[in-house]
Formats: C-alpha cells, sequence, structure tokens
C-alpha cells in the first residue's frame, strides 16, 4: 500500500474509532441502499459478489443471510476487525478499493456505496472494478450528485473542506461519460432517500431541511436528486 493510501487509511480508521466509541455502526443509508438493490433485482442466487467499502459488513451479512455468495473490503481495519466480531460468518478483508487482489472476471457483481466520491485515483478504481466483473457483469453503486452535494456540504460545514473528503463527485453526465471510458452502459435508478437516517441530518439545514423532507426525489429530474443510484453494466466484447 502506497503513502497516500496508508494516510486514507488512518484518517478512517480514526473516524470509525470515534463514530464506533459513540455507538455508531452506519455511515451511509442503509434503508435505501438495500431498497435499492431489491429493485433493480439483479443480483441471482448463484452470483459471486463483491462489496468495496463495506464498513462493518451490514450490506455483506445482509445478503448473505439471503443465500448470496459475497465478500466485503474496507480500508478501514477498525470497522473490518469490529465487523468480524459482530457478525462471525462472514468474509471481511482490509483493502484498498484503487488495487483489487482478485483475478480477472471473479465476480458476476460489485457493489458499493458512498464509496465512489471519496476516491481520488478514480480512473484506477473503476478500471480494477471493470477487470475483475465477468462480461456482462454489474457495478451497482451509489454516490452523491456532485449539485446537489456541493450545496448541502457547504451549507452544513460553512467551508468548502467537502474537498477533502470528497474528490470524486459526479454530475449524471460526468458520472456516464466516465464509465464509458472504462466499457459500462450506465442507467440510473430513482430513489426516495428520505427517511429517519436522512431525517437527522436535514434537521441541521433548518427551513431547507423542512422543505427537502416534503419531496418525493423520484419525481424529480435526475440532476435534482441527492444521491446518483446507479446500474453501470460492463459491455460485453
Amino acid at each position: 500500500m502506497d503513502e497516500n493510501l496508508k494516510k486514507q487509511q488512518e484518517l478512517y480508521d480514526m473516524g470509525w474509532r470515534k463514530e464506533l466509541q459513540v455507538g455508531k455502526e452506519e455511515r451511509g443509508n442503509l434503508q435505501t441502499n438495500l431498497e435499492f438493490l431489491v429493485q433493480t433485482d439483479l443480483l441471482k442466487s448463484k452470483d459471486r459478489i463483491l462489496e468495496i467499502g463495506c464498513g462493518i459488513g451490514t450490506v455483506v451479512n445482509e445478503l448473505s443471510g439471503k443465500g448470496h455468495d459475497i465478500a466485503g473490503i474496507d480500508i478501514s481495519g477498525e470497522a473490518i476487525e469490529y465487523g468480524r466480531k459482530k457478525y462471525v460468518d462472514i468474509r471481511l478483508e482490509v483493502q484498498a478499493a484503487e488495487i483489487l487482489p482478485y483475478e480477472d472476471e471473479s465476480f458476476e457483481a460489485v457493489l458499493s456505496f458512498d464509496l465512489f466520491e471519496h476516491i481520488a485515483a478514480i480512473d484506477k478504481h473503476v478500471s480494477e472494478v471493470r477487470r475483475v466483473l465477468c462480461p456482462g457483469g454489474y457495478y451497482l453503486f451509489q454516490t452523491p450528485n456532485r449539485y446537489s452535494n456541493i450545496i448541502y456540504e457547504t451549507l452544513w460545514t460553512k467551508s468548502l473542506q467537502w474537498r477533502q473528503y470528497h474528490p470524486s463527485l459526479h454530475s449524471p453526465g460526468q458520472l456516464r461519460r466516465r464509465m464509458a471510458r472504462h466499457g459500462f452502459e450506465t442507467r440510473f435508478v430513482k430513489m426516495n432517500p428520505i427517511n429517519e437516517f436522512t431525517e437527522k441530518k436535514l434537521k441541521k439545514l433548518g427551513l431547507l431541511g423542512r422543505i427537502i423532507r416534503r419531496v418525493d426525489f423520484r419525481r424529480m429530474p435526475l440532476v435534482l436528486q441527492t444521491n446518483l443510484y446507479v446500474i453501470a453494466n460492463k459491455i460485453r466484447k
């Protein structure tokens, strides 16, 4: 692991350590992410699945409990150690998202949630995902919409510090073009992200947050989505 990745690992280990100490086990919108997987209905019982940026392994545990052959990786050793103790029967490994230690065409599906935007070397990541996917396989992932996330993060933090931890925010068009350069066909699924998890975050925005809570994002244009839920299909050659 190079020096940049080691620094990332230290940063995420510190973040996970602090959050786990106060009982916060999930960093993303778990409920909506699982609903996305159900709605796409693309994961088959015999598929080999990899989740990248799995955190403590909750999604891996959910899918493993449904009979899926799934493994999870995360750069944070703190998260993986905690997950191995909490979910004793699942496969979790410490591994960066930019270098995948698997043979070519090892998986029918790759998943990630709240990961894509954090990766500075994003082309290296996408190239690795394509390499380990079987022909016709799917990369199913979620990432914040650049348009809405910049506004939200700037208002929330009252600064531009989001640039440090979200170096790879994409708009829908930017995301489609980047994935196409790596041999993926991309389509988007509109999801309604409003639930108990997001309502806690929206309270910090005051009146604007109360307005957003009333929006049905499934009826909104793609450019106004808070998060982009993506089905990227590896094109067969």
